[in-house]
């Protein structure tokens, strides 16, 4: 072995190869196939289940697809442009804006403007929610190219992370219609109980490259202002696709 390579990192890289040759492997299969030990083994399966690189069924561990899942093409400029237009939303009505973007089944949050009241949704960048019940991740989902729709839809798992989450694929494709329809995405505690979110995309040359939302609780963020906030949301949106297509 070469100096500059990692062992435990090429012994976790040997799982998933070998796994995308078998399909399904055991602990037992596992440690059979390379000689190692029991320890040694669990422990390496075990953190890549925990890095969702790997998944532990009734018959062994499986690939969870997650190197195969697409990604939309992170472009920091997006981040640092949105920062004015979310920040004047932000102060206007107070709540926490985001702008996120897709990876694989998750959407990841890439910048964050707090808002001004006391009791408001805290959230780091870097922060990853199932796109499927997130109202940025289905902001994007709606309004992409069916193609490229279609990539991402493969991909997501349509469990349920709260009661309200879609876990219906059939009926989610009519409520990514509705999306696409109305012009805006709600989550409607599907993420977390006690807080909504509403989101609207964000394009480069007509493609939908990312979205902005606003969030907080259910108590601020009623359903009666839906129409409102989506309204001042809109007009966001469109102002950071002005600013990005003027670069």
């Amino acid at each position: 072995m070469s100096q500059y390579e990692v062992s435990t990192l090429k012994k976790g890289l040997h799982i998933l190869d070998v796994l995308t040759t078998k399909g399904e492997m055991t602990l037992t299969d596992v440690m059979d196939h390379f000689q190692w030990n029991k320890t040694t083994t669990f422990r390496l399966l075990y953190t890549l289940e925990k890095m969702d690189y790997i998944q532990k069924g009734t018959n062994g561990y499986t690939l969870t697809g997650k190197l195969s899942a697409p990604k939309q093409p992170h472009d920091p400029v997006v981040d640092w442009v949105s920062v004015p237009a979310l920040h004047e939303l932000s102060r206007k009505l107070g709540e926490t804006m985001y702008i996120g973007i897709l990876d694989g089944p998750d959407v990841v949050t890439t910048q964050i403007v707090d808002g001004t009241h006391t009791m408001r949704i805290h959230s780091t960048i870097g922060d990853r929610d199932p796109a499927h019940g997130s109202a940025l991740g289905k902001a994007i989902l709606a309004f992409m190219e069916p193609d490229i729709q279609e990539a991402f839809l493969r991909h997501l798992p349509y469990a349920k992370t709260t009661i309200h989450t879609f876990d219906d694929k059939q009926l989610f494709l009519y409520h990514l219609k509705a999306i696409k329809e109305q012009g805006y995405a709600i989550d409607d505690e599907e993420t977390e109980i006690g807080v909504r979110c509403i989101a609207c995309p964000v394009y480069v040359n007509g493609r939908v490259i990312a979205s902005v939302a606003i969030s907080g609780p259910v108590s601020r963020l009623t359903r009666k202002l839906d129409r409102t906030i989506s309204k001042e949301l809109k007009e966001c949106s469109g102002r950071i696709t002005e600013q990005l297509e003027r670069k």
